[in-house]
């Protein structure tokens, strides 16, 4: 799943169809096979002939805002959504094959949002305020990606009671606590921490919890600036086709097997929360 530094880069290139006026927004005939979507069409139709003023990221939220209409959009790339420019609506990419939204500007680039598997979301809310109080975006943490990084406020999140009797890689995937941190950036913090994913919140010293707070805001600012992740089993890339850069960095992020770039013991993997996370036992000690 795009995580934080992945989502806020498709927004920055998403923002060039802000001050665009929108000809029509259309949900696909393939879009009607899905629930989420079914004989929402007129909904959308609302957002025909307004401009687009801004798209505001809320973790891996997205919520984008309209001229002259309280309404707003709210998207969620899901698993496998992903933005797609074009010029010319019958020359669309050729890997665009599971388009459910069609977004035709007057002046170009316009926007397809291809999905795969399905999970992303595109649907209307009555307002932004309405958005805001929606609980996935109201409950979510610290915005991972706020530089600097707010240490102190992470600190204080991560002593609740809540959280203490967890291990640290299942705590971190939770969006209360860092909004945007996903499985990968989650894996990274924790090796360039030297925290190993299967210890307990309450055994974390103070100098190893601030540690973390610090490489989890270096590892996502890193990531933001490499343009995110692509991998050969997540295709995720920017609206323009441009792929991400910072999988040429991981150190452990599905290693498995494979030496540690620093001690060369091999790479471990476990599962927590049914998503595999990757270590080095040897940098990343349990005690």
């Amino acid at each position: 799943m795009p995580e934080g530094p992945e989502v806020e880069n498709v927004r920055q290139e998403l923002l060039q169809l802000v001050s665009k006026q929108v000809e029509q927004i259309r949900l696909t005939p393939l879009s009607q096979k899905y629930p989420k979507y079914q004989d929402k069409q007129a909904l959308f139709t609302q957002f025909n002939e307004k401009v687009l003023t801004e798209i505001v990221r809320f973790g891996k939220f997205l919520v984008w805002r309209f001229k002259d209409i309280n309404a707003v959009i709210l998207n969620h790339l899901g698993m496998t959504g992903r933005w797609c420019f074009f010029s010319d609506i019958k020359n669309l990419p050729a890997s665009a094959k599971h388009v459910k939204i069609i977004i035709q500007m007057y002046t170009p680039p316009s926007a397809i949002f291809d999905d795969t598997r399905n999970f992303g979301q595109f649907r209307v809310f009555e307002s932004f305020e309405t958005v805001v109080n929606y609980p996935p975006i109201r409950q979510l943490g610290i915005d991972g990606l706020t530089s600097p990084f707010p240490l102190e406020e992470f600190l204080t999140r991560l002593e609740k009671k809540n959280f203490e009797n967890q291990p640290v890689g299942e705590v971190l995937l939770n969006q209360r606590l860092v909004a945007g941190v996903g499985n990968i950036y989650k894996t990274e913090s924790l090796f360039h921490a030297k925290i190993n994913p299967n210890r307990i919140v309450r055994t974390l010293s103070d100098t190893e919890r601030e540690e973390l707070g610090l490489a989890i805001g270096e590892i996502l600012q890193k990531a933001l600036l490499d343009k995110g992740s692509t991998l050969n089993f997540q295709p995720y890339e920017l609206p323009s086709g441009e792929r991400g850069n910072a999988q040429s960095w991981h150190k452990v992020y599905n290693r498995e097997g494979k030496p540690c770039l620093i001690c060369e013991n091999p790479i471990r993997r476990s599962v927590q929360k049914g998503r595999s996370t990757f270590y080095c036992s040897q940098c990343q000690k349990k005690s």
